[in-house]
C-alpha cells in the first residue's frame, strides 16, 4: 500500500512539473551562460554552450532575462510557451548611464552620500537624454520633438514626480507581493538593509506613474535592477 502510494506521489509530481525550454540568441548567434530568472520561485538557470535553457514555471509565472551587455526581458508563462520551443532574441545595451566606479575601501560606507551621487548621475544623464525618458509629442508631431526652439516638447523639471520613501514605505507595507519577504526571499536584501534599500530606491528617482497598476510589471523590473545593483554596492564594503 505504501509504494502504491508513493507511485501515486511520483505521478503527480510529474503531472504538475511544467518546463519552459528555450533558445537564447543574439543576432545570428546563440548566446550562452545567460541567466533566466523565475521571479515566482526563486528558480534560476542559465543556457548552455548552444544557448539552449530549461526553467521548471507555471502559467502565471514571471520570467526575467538578465545579463549586463543585454537589455532585460520579461516574459508572463502562458499555457502555449509550455507547449513548444521559445526563441528569445536579445537587444544590447547602447545607452547607459555615466560609468559609476564602485571599488572596496577601508572607510565606512555612507548611504547618503552614495545616494547623492547617484542622484546627480540620473540627473545629469536625464537632462541629456531627455527624449529617452519621455513618450513623443502627445499631439503626434514627430518632427516638433526635435525642434530645439519648441520648449514644450522638452518637460520640465519641476514636472517630474518621482516616487519617495514614503512612498515605497507604504507600498511594501501593504502590498501582497511587494513585501518584506519578497525583499529577503526573491531580492536577497538582508533584513537588516531594507530601510537603507528604500533609500537607494528613492535615489533612483523612478517616475511616480509606476506606481500606477498598469505599470506593474515595469515597476518590478526596475526594483529588480535596483537590488542588484545594490547587493554589488553592500558586498564591495
Amino acid at each position: 500500500m505504501r509504494i502504491f502510494i508513493i507511485l501515486i506521489l511520483i505521478c503527480i509530481q510529474s503531472v504538475t512539473a511544467q518546463q519552459v525550454t528555450g533558445i537564447v540568441y543574439e543576432s545570428d548567434e546563440r548566446v550562452s551562460d545567460f541567466e533566466i530568472v523565475n521571479m515566482n520561485s526563486g528558480i534560476s538557470s542559465t543556457t548552455n554552450q548552444e544557448g539552449n535553457f530549461s526553467i521548471s514555471s507555471d502559467i502565471g509565472d514571471t520570467l526575467v532575462f538578465t545579463s549586463i551587455q543585454f537589455e532585460k526581458q520579461i516574459l508572463i508563462v502562458e499555457e502555449t510557451h509550455l507547449q513548444k520551443t521559445l526563441v528569445i532574441e536579445l537587444k544590447r545595451i547602447v545607452n547607459i548611464l555615466d560609468q559609476v566606479n564602485i571599488s572596496s575601501s577601508s572607510k565606512e560606507f555612507n548611504v547618503k552620500t552614495a545616494n547623492k551621487e547617484l542622484k546627480k548621475t540620473f540627473q545629469t544623464d536625464l537632462e541629456k537624454n531627455w527624449f529617452i525618458y519621455y513618450p513623443p509629442n502627445p499631439k503626434g508631431n514627430l518632427l516638433a520633438g526635435f525642434l530645439p526652439e519648441n520648449k514644450k516638447s522638452i518637460p520640465k523639471k519641476s514636472e517630474i514626480r518621482i516616487i519617495h520613501l514614503s512612498d515605497y514605505i507604504e507600498l511594501f507595507t501593504s502590498d501582497e507581493t511587494l513585501n518584506c519577504e519578497y525583499l529577503k526571499n526573491s531580492l536577497k536584501i538582508p533584513e537588516n538593509r531594507c530601510n537603507l534599500f528604500f533609500d537607494y530606491l528613492e535615489s533612483k528617482a523612478l517616475n511616480y506613474e509606476l506606481l500606477d497598476p498598469s505599470r506593474r510589471l515595469d515597476l518590478i523590473q526596475k526594483i529588480y535592477e535596483a537590488s542588484e545593483e545594490y547587493i554589488v554596492i553592500i558586498e564591495s564594503k
